[in-house]
């Protein structure tokens, strides 16, 4: 590890860590109960009823993409600490991020389509879809500019290595 180089303090990175896995143990519990909730809407709501497979298929796999990118951050975050965020394994995670963020903003348009099919949707949940979509879309476009921006410290890293 490089001492010039900044690090997270130690009480940060458990905060952080802390965080992260409140939010994926929230995931977990969300994947568990959808099911239910689900045959409870279904019940309550029998007209809707066919839309119950495909609409829980699609936040399982949507709440699946959220947990895969928080377990991604999480090691992003321990590379911070540890100060080798600086090797292409960091990349390989922020593509991997970025993958799931894409799919899910997929997801969403899909499940727009099927609830709009259904006719079972009203204009809000519509924009509330939209602004999902467009969050998850500069979400994105976010991890993809830190990953050029990682990618470029990489290089620059390597080339400093080289010269030493």
């Amino acid at each position: 590890m490089n001492p010039n180089l900044p690090r997270l303090s130690l009480t940060l990175m458990i905060v952080i860590e802390c965080t992260l896995g409140a939010l994926f143990f929230v995931g977990i519990g969300a994947l568990a109960l959808l099911p239910g909730l689900s045959a409870d809407i279904a019940a309550s709501l029998p007209e809707y009823a066919g839309l119950r497979m495909p609409l829980l298929a699609l936040a399982t796999a949507i709440t699946v993409l959220g947990l895969v990118s928080l377990v991604m951050i999480a090691l992003i975050v321990c590379r911070i600490y540890r100060g080798s965020v600086l090797a292409p394994a960091s990349l390989l995670w922020l593509d991997v991020i970025v993958g799931s963020l894409g799919a899910a903003a997929f997801l969403i348009a899909i499940a727009f389509v099927v609830i709009s099919n259904g006719q079972a949707g009203s204009p809000f949940l519509a924009l509330v879809q939209l602004v999902g979509i467009l969050a998850l879309v500069v979400l994105a476009y976010i991890a993809l500019k830190f990953r050029s921006r990682l990618r470029r410290a990489i290089t620059m890293r390597a080339e400093l290595d080289e010269a030493a």
